[in-house]
């Protein structure tokens, strides 16, 4: 598979509510595609990574100013990332064999199914008048939001899907719950490069190759984190990704299982 398409797919599927691991395992089976390998992994993960900071970069640049001014708001903020990445790390590093386990395509399928219930049933987005903004999340909000990522390790589960409903059922608006949710994506992305970093070294990476990935991915997700925010404000149009998961998990149950 090349190196242009592996972009696309991981930028595009990291972010919108359909699972990049789905995608991966279904490619793989439907045809017979070996790993991209660990190398290619860090590489397009970092991409994705890019995407979130340069989307926020605004942002991320008053929050570090908000940071260093000791400002009480932010610092609750940054608590909240660390406690919501918790879970996921446990699960990750207490469970990460046996979730490679189920990288198949019958897991994926019922991921997807899974997903596609958590998204139609997600609460209307409140209107950020209504709703409760990034600054109002508690830490026990975080938590919660963190479960929602430790399950979506299940292939299949999206974690952008499972973070953002979990986050707009507890009552944030629709920015804030995809802000937060794509926040949360930095440590998670850190955490899978360090993880993957070792195996990589051991392989020899073509540079021009590695840097195409890298901005194909970047870009791709870019495109995937405008969609994201503009979708989930329309309940209906967020509940479309649910009828897509419904027929890509029959589809490949019924081709590739």
């Amino acid at each position: 598979m090349s190196v242009v398409a592996l972009g696309v797919m991981q930028g595009l599927t990291e972010f919108l509510p359909i699972s990049s691991s789905g995608h991966l395992i279904l490619l793989r089976t439907l045809f017979h595609l070996a790993s991209a390998g660990a190398q290619w992994e860090v590489a397009l993960h970092l991409g994705t990574l890019l995407a979130v900071v340069w989307v926020y970069r605004q942002w991320i640049r008053e929050w570090a100013v908000q940071l260093v001014r000791k400002d009480g708001t932010a610092w609750r903020l940054m608590w909240g990332l660390v406690v919501a990445s918790v879970p996921a790390g446990i699960v990750g590093f207490g469970l990460g064999h046996w979730l490679e386990q189920l990288y198949i395509v019958q897991a994926a399928a019922l991921g997807w199914l899974c997903t596609a219930v958590l998204l139609w049933v997600t609460p209307s987005a409140p209107k950020p008048e209504k709703g409760r903004s990034l600054d109002q999340l508690t830490l026990w909000d975080a938590w919660l939001v963190g479960l929602a990522q430790a399950l979506s390790l299940w292939p299949g589960l999206s974690r952008s899907g499972s973070t953002i409903a979990m986050a707009r059922a507890l009552g944030l608006d629709g920015e804030s719950a995809a802000q937060f949710s794509f926040l949360m994506a930095i440590p998670a992305v850190l955490g899978a490069t360090a993880f993957e970093w070792p195996q990589a070294q051991q392989h020899g990476l073509p540079w021009t190759a590695v840097l195409v990935g890298v901005l194909v991915a970047a870009i791709s997700g870019m495109i995937a984190i405008q969609w994201v925010r503009k979708v989930v404000q329309h309940r209906w149009a967020w509940r479309g990704f649910s009828a897509y998961l419904v027929g890509l998990a029959v589809a490949a149950l019924r081709f590739g299982g």
